[in-house]
């Protein structure tokens, strides 16, 4: 018996999924556990492997096309054989098909367009989600596009050929327009979000966009002299060195641990906001922004408070290789609290981090500066400051807190043998 695959569901949030890649087409055997597809979900790419062994009988989508979870991807079973109905029994029918039955009265009942031919009433019709958006926005009826996927599917290139065209489209009364209006205007915004990226840039732009959208964000800047952070990290890598441990201790590593604690002692700034709820949070789930050639990953030390500095550094090390090779799960990239993101090897001093949705605070780190100061004595010495920069929502936050938190991070900066105590 044939079987479906469907759009997983990869994370707690994620409702739809984007194809990224096909590797087998219709006709093609597969084996058991074998890549069939490419998806990307908001935050990573994830091959879709066949459940059973067979032929590829359908493919339910193109390259770049968006589903929801749930919505069928391909069907596999034996050579020559039919899909059955009941395979596609838990998949929600609407996101994969539209079937009418419902005849119009007469032709002049059917809009007429330019360069497309009728399906009839009965016809069963497959149209890609993105396409149906596109049509629905456009007030197009998908009853008159010809599409030019497989099995007649329209896909978002039928949609565009028909505005193209000049195709004239259906029409609504002056108070349905009025009343569509709003909500097609920001269904098109959403769908433009992104358009043209890849899944990666594209996921990016949404979550972006999305945070700057629904918070308000500020930033405050500040410095911290580092230097007694940096004889600090000396001294512990010459007993490391002594003991012929082959744990590498970076400054990131001291700054996170710094974080960490500032944040357990401001609790504030360690807050979610979600679904109009406020969590302020007593676990430390520390998000690290991590680069990757082709975009940006944000994997998550939960229970951050916890570890020593050693296993900090172990974990920090770990979650972002695995990142940046590509090894990361869903599990991996959720659940933060609070993030950090540094741009010290690039040379920024301050900058203007965004927010990740959901949390109250995110913390830029700059790179060393040298600077001047005067002595106590009067004599000029030179010191080593590193920028700070707070990103936070107002909404929850004021900027007076917002700098309170910045001193206390100051605090464990600058007397670095508060980290261990």
């Amino acid at each position: 018996m044939s079987e479906t695959i469907v759009m997983p569901k990869l994370g707690m949030t994620m409702t739809e999924g984007t194809i990224t890649e096909w590797y087998k087409d219709v006709g093609d055997a597969v084996e058991k556990g074998e890549p069939v597809l490419m998806i990307s979900s908001e935050k990573l790419n994830q091959d879709v492997e066949a459940p059973n062994s067979g032929i590829l009988l359908e493919k339910f989508g193109d390259v770049e096309d968006e589903l929801k979870v749930g919505d069928a991807l391909a069907v596999i079973g034996e050579e020559g054989e039919k899909p059955s109905p009941t395979d596609k029994k838990d998949i929600d029918p609407v996101s994969v098909e539209i079937t009418e039955f419902e005849k119009p009265a007469s032709p002049a009942d059917m809009p007429k367009q330019q360069g497309v031919t009728k399906h009839q009433r009965s016809d069963r019709i497959f149209i890609t989600p993105l396409a149906r958006r596109m049509a629905a926005n456009h007030n197009i009826d998908i009853q008159s596009v010809t599409g030019s996927g497989g099995k007649g599917r329209i896909t978002k290139q039928d949609i565009e050929r028909v505005l193209e065209s000049g195709a004239e489209v259906q029409t609504e009364s002056a108070h349905e327009l009025a009343t569509h209006q709003s909500a097609a205007t920001v269904s098109e915004a959403i769908v433009s979000i992104g358009q043209g990226l890849s899944p990666m840039r594209k996921a990016i732009a949404r979550n972006m966009r999305e945070s700057l959208t629904q918070t308000a964000q500020l930033t405050l800047h500040r410095k911290a002299t580092i230097d007694p952070l940096i004889d600090f990290q000396k001294m512990l890598r010459n007993e490391l060195s002594a003991s012929n441990s082959e744990l590498k201790l970076s400054l990131t590593v001291l700054l996170a641990r710094a974080t960490v604690l500032a944040l357990q002692e401001f609790k504030p700034m360690n807050a979610t906001y979600q679904d109009g709820q406020l969590t302020e949070s007593d676990e430390v789930h520390l998000g690290i922004a991590t680069s990757l050639e082709n975009g940006l990953l944000v994997p998550v030390i939960k229970n951050a408070h916890q570890k020593t500095i050693g296993t900090l550094a172990n974990e920090l090390k770990d979650v972002t290789e695995r990142a940046r090779n590509g090894e990361v799960d869903q599990a991996l990239l959720s659940g933060s609290t609070f993030t950090i993101t540094n741009l010290g090897a690039s040379g920024i001093e301050y900058f203007t981090p965004i927010l990740n949705p959901t949390e109250t605070g995110i913390l830029g780190i700059g790179s060393l500066q040298e600077e001047l100061a005067l002595k106590d004595d009067g004599t000029i010495k030179a010191i080593k400051k590193i920028p700070l920069s707070i990103t936070f929502d107002h909404q929850i936050v004021d900027g007076v807190a917002a700098a309170e938190f910045l001193s206390i991070l100051v605090k464990y900066i600058e007397s670095p043998y508060l980290l261990v105590l």
